[in-house]
């Protein structure tokens, strides 16, 4: 046990929040399940294995980052980046469709989650860049071609399977690059420019692609192949303003595939809506969910709505709090750190897990459109469970190390205290 003491040093609160998740997460994915059970023909335990089994290679994951010294990832942080867009430019040539989006690839038959992989990476680059070039990104033109562009092709790259996460991407990246006092004007060309991009994109496709229909066994072109996602996320946002509608209501113009799948989806926000009601201030109580049996994403895009129909409003609270501190004690460790990269990997990887989480709880409780992002680590899943925990690894990594350097301060102001209390001791004016 004192072996174990030593060696996990680091955020002693951010450890505790991480055993926190895990129990959560165990006792949510497990009750959540039935939907997902009955589907796959499993029973609700073996659906448990499969989630402690996410939760301890999370957890190895998340040592074995916590114990990498903070020279390698400034060393492999431009290699891991090209790693993650060689990865991304893999999902469109072996992808894992589902839904009709590729956001995973298939290698040594199984799936990998590629966005989860993205997200990291290009933390890492913003991180590594920002303090490569800290003395070269003066003009527009310098911060444009080596922190912007690799942004903006990553996510152009993800955009074509998932504008919400697109736009995710965006936002970490800008919210790290104001945090870490980028020019303040380049930033605000940025927005303008971002914003102008994206009005583009969306009326490019509402003239071009929107009612554009392809003939049986025509391939769309690449262009096209471009706005795949911009009509589900069209019909979110439309959906989403329009929800006072009557359920049925649909588009005449659609057809019955289409009519089915809008209908899906405002049958799940209105299931996590009614769930969060009948949560009440206490909830029902474990295991007792209703909405579980036709929530069919209870274990995973609305599991927050799920924990306040069982835990009720108090749970709820609770989780939010735990990123809430999460998040505070991460740009207190930010703002600690002596050097660029690692103040901008803990806030870049903060604001990652954080914005996530806030994301996927303001959907469940009907503040922004459906979006079909997981609460992280506590949604069931594999990869993204994985790849969050090494994120909190690396921050865990961050914090046992400047953890080090107090320590290295503090003896040594002790010996200096030591020193000149030393010298008045033995000094001639000394008197006994």
């Amino acid at each position: 046990m004192s072996r174990l003491r030593i060696r996990l040093k680091g955020d002693k609160i951010i450890w505790i929040l991480v055993l926190c998740l895990a129990i959560i997460s165990l006792l949510a994915v497990f009750s959540s399940s039935t939907y997902l059970a009955n589907k796959e023909g499993v029973s609700k335990l073996h659906i448990l294995q499969e989630q402690l089994l996410s939760v301890s290679i999370g957890f190895a994951t998340l040592l074995i980052c916590y114990l990498i010294p903070m020279r390698f990832y400034r060393f492999l942080a431009f290699p891991l980046f090209g790693i993650t867009v060689l990865m991304l430019i893999l999902l469109f040539i072996t992808p894992d469709v589902r839904n009709e989006a590729a956001r995973g690839i298939r290698l040594f038959g199984r799936t990998i989650q590629v966005f989860e992989f993205a997200k990291v990476g290009l933390i890492l680059y913003i991180a590594k860049a920002l303090e490569y070039w800290e003395n070269s990104l003066t003009t527009y033109k310098e911060f444009l071609l080596k922190i912007l562009l690799p942004i903006v092709v990553v996510c152009l790259m993800v955009m074509v399977n998932s504008v919400s996460s697109a736009l995710l991407f965006g936002v970490i990246s800008i919210l790290l690059l104001f945090f870490m006092n980028v020019n303040i004007k380049h930033l605000g060309i940025t927005a303008g420019i971002g914003v102008l991009v994206l009005l583009l994109l969306f009326g490019v496709y509402f003239l071009i692609y929107s009612d554009k229909k392809t003939g049986e066994g025509e391939k769309p072109s690449y262009v096209a192949k471009f706005f795949n996602r911009f009509g589900t996320a069209t019909n979110r946002v439309t959906s989403f303003l329009n929800e006072k509608k009557e359920l049925e209501e649909t588009n005449t113009v659609q057809t019955t595939l289409e009519k089915q799948r809008e209908l899906d989806g405002k049958r799940q926000a209105l299931n996590a809506k009614i769930a969060i009601h009948e949560g009440g201030i206490f909830g029902k109580g474990p295991g007792k969910s209703t909405q579980r049996y036709s929530l069919s994403m209870a274990f995973s895009d609305f599991i927050y709505a799920f924990i306040v129909e069982e835990y009720g409003m108090m749970g709820g609270v609770f989780v939010i709090m735990i990123y809430l501190i999460f998040l505070f004690r991460c740009i207190t460790i930010g703002f600690r750190c002596e050097t660029i990269f690692s103040g901008a990997l803990v806030l870049g990887l903060a604001f990652l897990i954080a914005t996530q989480a806030f994301l996927h709880i303001m959907v469940n409780v009907d503040l922004l459109p459906v979006t079909g992002h997981t609460l992280p680590l506590i949604s069931h899943g594999g990869t993204a469970y994985m790849v969050l925990s090494g994120a909190f690894g690396i921050i865990l990594s961050v914090s046992k190390q400047l953890d080090k350097q107090d320590e290295i301060k503090r003896k040594e102001l002790e010996e200096e205290a030591k020193e000149k209390e030393s010298e008045i001791m033995y000094s001639e004016d000394y008197v006994l």
